[in-house]
């Protein structure tokens, strides 16, 4: 099994969000590909198995403490690594859960379409806010597919300076897999800045 450490969303060493991309030749369990992940410790580790067609790969995602039905910066590593080894400029990963992903090379860049999960509004409970630090919140929502609740707030400083109580923050709601808080950019570099804290199904902080 092939295996590398690819820094995704930066061009520099060291840098952006970590992912593990293991390219599987043969059948192996969950639970070796469960430790494998573990063992590498990053928040997520993509495993790669070459489908029927020349473009054709399944993609399955594991943080170090269970699997993962999607992973952004997984993918993008994934595609980069099959852009670099292989001719081809395009690719359909398909996810355990049978979801789709095309991924394109375009004019040096790598292009994702990502589906768009629903979102439903959910009052957050104060200790779940308490164990995050925040005192005021713009708007709360939880996407059931994903088992995310995202909060809005309306200050990057504020959000960029938390620093949650992380065994609190695990008391303070069951049955999620994370949470992510986000505020929009006050500079035109960026939309909107986020913080993804899922110690339930992964590791404290995504990177």
């Amino acid at each position: 099994m092939k295996i590398f450490f690819v820094d995704s969303f930066t061009n520099k060493p060291f840098k952006g969000n970590p992912a593990g991309v293991c390219f599987v030749e043969e059948d192996i369990t969950d639970e070796k590909m469960q430790n494998i992940a573990k063992e590498v410790g990053f928040s997520e580790t993509a495993f790669i198995r070459k489908g029927n067609s020349d473009n054709e790969y399944g993609i399955r995602y594991f943080s170090p403490k269970k699997e993962i039905p999607l992973c952004g910066h997984a993918t993008l590593a994934s595609a980069k690594i099959i852009f670099e080894t292989t001719s081809t400029n395009q690719i359909l990963f398909i996810t355990g859960e049978n979801v789709h992903l095309p991924i394109k090379k375009s004019e040096g860049k790598i292009v994702m379409e990502f589906p768009v999960y629903d979102t439903n509004p959910l009052s957050v409970p104060d200790s779940m806010l308490a164990a995050l630090g925040i005192s005021q919140v713009t708007k709360t929502a939880y996407s059931p597919k994903n088992k995310i609740i995202l909060i809005e707030i309306d200050n990057p400083d504020v959000l960029a300076a938390l620093k949650p109580d992380f065994t609190a923050l695990v008391n303070s709601y069951q049955n999620i897999n994370g949470v992510l808080v986000t505020a929009p950019s006050t500079t035109e570099e960026y939309d909107f800045h986020y913080r993804y804290f899922w110690p339930w199904a992964g590791t404290n902080e995504d990177p």
